[in-house]
């Protein structure tokens, strides 16, 4: 009889066993011959290998964590204590005592703004003489300007709908861009359809992070709010000092020159404003060009509120100083304010009005302005442009001469350029110290308080002024309070004479009073 093989030579004899047998010998000497090559001719990497192996042995044996583990299995009366004790912090800082009275107080307009308005709020409801609004030439309520926005209404609808580099332009956008340039002389222009992120859309599509800003310190909220966004490297010089600006123009430029390594050399801007906001004042552009080419430097000017006042055409600060509008690299302004419309504008070389279709932020992701407002904001220039005088020497007349009579009442200080229709009116230290019962220091809060108080009595006189407003924690400077009061072509004589009259029985009546 055969005997029976053993459970070794059967196993030796399997044909399948014997390939894996042999696989595995030739991929063990395959592997061992590999890491004897790669020890021998670089250890560092067989080091580095067998540390990856472990980690990834530690990573896949590891103890994973399950959430499963660690849940808190909470009873009905558990949870319902948990929701009534919980206390949501606020999504905004508690309104301050002062705030809310300042929100109830707020003036709310009854109708169409305009040289006489009726008021929603309050008791007064006779009209009154508004010199709260920036309709510096009368545009509100030109019949002219109605009559074609009415037209315009049927022709294009009420709004565009969509940004202007998708289905957003109208063909009275493109013209009023080219109006625009123009009447300004400067190469090319963009529309943008708001006045306050026009601002904050021009500066940092041109001035980014490792650039450098030189600002004026007296700059309104939106210039800082770009400056902020652009991420550049900020100096501020002293409002309106040149002497302070070149300092600080020359230690930047020292500063550069002293550098290690061979950096590209940043962008560099003065950014101003044309007619300051928070002070009235104009800045001194023919000094400002003058150091621009000094010193290597690039101009953003702001004239936002200079635009369509100063200068013999109403041009704005370029205009009023004679000097070509190519010396300012960037020139915003506004076209809701003096031009009585909404939106704002850029005029520049015609690559970097291009450069802007692509990355001003509020251009591509806003919708475009209304046609009705592009054609009414057209209709003004185009009067302007035609008979500047109209709107301009009036303007300036009524200006000077509510200012002359201002200066005139005792315990009234009044801020701002000659030819400068927006004025700051305050009540001078020596009359706040006065009405102090107490002798003590007069706070912000107690100041505003005293202006609000102030306004209303001249309402009842039958003028209207505001006070003006500030984000406190977020001004660079924080200006004095102050009474804003914006002059227009529309005013007549007898209305500057009342509006003048009803502040010097605005402030006798509360100068009279002790704090």
């Amino acid at each position: 009889m055969e005997s029976q093989p053993t459970p070794g030579e059967s196993a030796g004899n399997d044909p399948s066993r014997g390939l894996l047998r042999t696989v595995w010998d030739f991929s063990f000497r395959m592997v061992l011959r590999y890491i004897k090559n790669s020890y021998k001719d670089d250890p560092f990497r067989t080091f580095l290998e067998v540390c990856l192996i472990a980690f990834i042995i530690w990573y896949i044996t590891k103890q994973k964590y399950n959430i499963g583990n660690n849940e808190i299995v909470l009873s009905e009366k558990e949870i319902d204590e948990l929701v009534e004790e919980w206390n949501p912090e606020p999504l905004v800082p508690e309104l301050t005592a002062f705030e809310r009275e300042t929100l109830e107080k707020a003036i709310v307009i009854d109708g169409p703004n305009g040289t006489k308005v009726r008021l929603a709020s309050g008791t007064n409801t006779k009209p009154l003489i508004n010199f709260a609004s920036y309709n510096f030439l009368g545009f509100l309520d030109n019949p002219q300007i109605e009559e074609h926005a009415y037209e315009t209404l049927r022709k294009y609808g009420v709004g565009s709908c969509g940004p202007p580099g998708f289905y957003g332009t109208l063909d009275v956008h493109m013209e009023l861009e080219k109006q625009v340039a123009a009447f300004v002389g400067h190469s090319a222009a963009i529309l943008y359809s708001q006045a306050f992120t026009t601002t904050l859309s021009v500066i940092p599509c041109f001035s980014k992070r490792g650039d450098i800003i030189v600002a004026d310190e007296g700059v309104n909220f939106s210039i800082q709010q770009a400056i902020m966004l652009s991420r550049s490297k900020v100096h501020w010089y002293k409002h309106n000092d040149m002497a302070d600006l070149e300092r600080v123009l020359n230690e930047v430029n020292v500063q550069l020159a002293n550098r290690r390594g061979k950096k590209a050399l940043p962008r560099k801007f003065i950014v101003t404003e044309g007619l300051f906001q928070n002070t009235g004042d104009i800045a001194p552009l023919d000094e400002l060009v003058d150091l621009k080419h000094r010193y290597k430097f690039r101009i953003i000017l702001d004239e936002s509120y200079s635009f369509g006042v100063l200068g013999k055409r109403g041009a704005g600060l370029t205009d009023h100083y004679s000097i070509n509008p190519h010396e300012v690299d960037l020139l915003i302004g506004a076209l809701c304010y003096s031009i009585g419309a909404s939106g704002g504008f850029c005029c520049a070389d015609k690559e970097l009005v291009e450069h802007q279709r692509l990355s001003g932020l509020g251009y591509c992701f806003s919708a475009s302005m209304p046609g009705i407002l592009t054609v009414a904001a057209s209709d003004a220039i185009q009067l302007l442009e035609t008979n500047p005088d109209n709107y301009l020497v009036g303007m300036r007349e009524n200006a000077i001469l509510l200012r002359s009579l201002l200066k005139r009442i005792p315990g009234l200080q009044v801020e701002g350029h000659n030819d400068s229709p927006l004025i700051h009116i305050r009540l001078t230290p020596e009359t706040l110290v006065r009405m102090k019962r107490s002798g003590g220091a007069w706070t912000n809060t107690d100041i505003d308080r005293v202006l609000i108080e102030l306004t209303e009595e001249v309402q009842k006189d039958g003028v209207l002024l505001t006070p003006s407003r500030y984000v406190d924690e977020h001004e660079r400077l924080l200006p004095n309070s102050s009474i804003r009061i914006c002059v227009s072509s529309a005013h007549t004589r007898k209305e500057i004479e009342k509006c003048a009259h009803a502040v010097k029985s605005a402030v006798s009546r509360i100068t009279s009073k002790k704090r």
